[in-house]
């Protein structure tokens, strides 16, 4: 979620970002500006007049020790307190539709990035190797994988159902392959830590990265009232690994890998 105080203070700016990535969001930003400009005139407003009750409070004590009248200061301070009490729940409101909306803004993109509307708008920064020039036509992978009985598509289908596949033999020792060569390279040659996180994230987690409430449609749910999904991918945990956290700035750059 973008931080509300960079959205106020950068607001034109934002919108030029959601502009380069193709999306106007002018109507949703102008609710979050509203709501936001609402909710910092409304705060200083419930501590004034808590103050003001505590005040009383203090006036209402001293009053009854010399013997006075409180039933004046008191009506006031019933009045005063049923206030307080309609601004808190307004301004919980308030909150809640604020930070609903600036969850519908996706990550800004940096300012490195080139702007386009297709990939050949995209700019080669840099090649490793040299594409490899076949001497016959190759294969691809639903071809090939069938053909030497690696990938099993039809019981992929069968077990599970559409787009799902069944890693055979050699296959399935290539996805192993693949995925320990993968977590060794990082690990041993870059300085990331490897973590095996939960398979299953709660709504506060799924949040964290703006996967909800945004992309719920796509994500597996465990029924009953358990508050958990299937992770999309292992960036979920990790990102949320130090969710909520202050971390000192010596410990960073933290690297992991999943």
């Amino acid at each position: 979620m973008i931080d509300p105080a960079y959205l106020k203070d950068n607001l034109e700016a934002v919108r030029t970002a959601l502009a380069n990535r193709g999306m106007d969001l002018t109507r949703e930003l102008e609710e979050i500006a509203a709501l936001e400009a609402r909710r910092r005139r409304l705060i200083p407003e419930l501590e004034g007049l808590k103050r003001e009750q505590n005040t009383a409070a203090d006036e209402v004590a001293k009053a009854k020790r010399r013997g006075e009248d409180t039933a004046k200061i008191q009506e006031a301070n019933r009045q005063r307190s049923a206030q307080i009490k309609q601004m808190t729940v307004e301004l919980d409101l308030l909150e809640q539709r604020r930070n609903h909306a600036l969850l519908v803004i996706p990550n800004l993109p940096h300012a490195d990035v080139p702007v386009g509307k297709s990939a050949e708008d995209n700019t080669e920064v840099r090649r490793v190797g040299t594409p490899r020039d076949f001497a016959f036509m190759p294969q691809a992978h639903w071809d090939l994988g069938p053909a030497l009985g690696i990938i099993d598509f039809e019981r992929g289908t069968k077990i599970a159902g559409a787009r799902f596949t069944v890693l055979v033999g050699a296959g399935a020792r290539l996805a192993r392959a693949l995925i320990n060569f993968m977590l060794d390279l990082h690990t041993k040659q870059h300085g990331y830590t490897e973590v095996e996180p939960p398979f299953l994230a709660n709504t506060a987690t799924l949040t964290g990265t703006g996967n909800l409430p945004k992309f719920e449609a796509d994500l597996f749910k465990i029924a009953g009232e358990w508050d958990l999904y299937l992770v999309p991918t292992a960036e979920v945990p990790l990102t949320n690994m130090h969710r909520g956290e202050l971390l000192d700035g010596k410990q960073l750059p933290i690297r992991y890998t999943a």
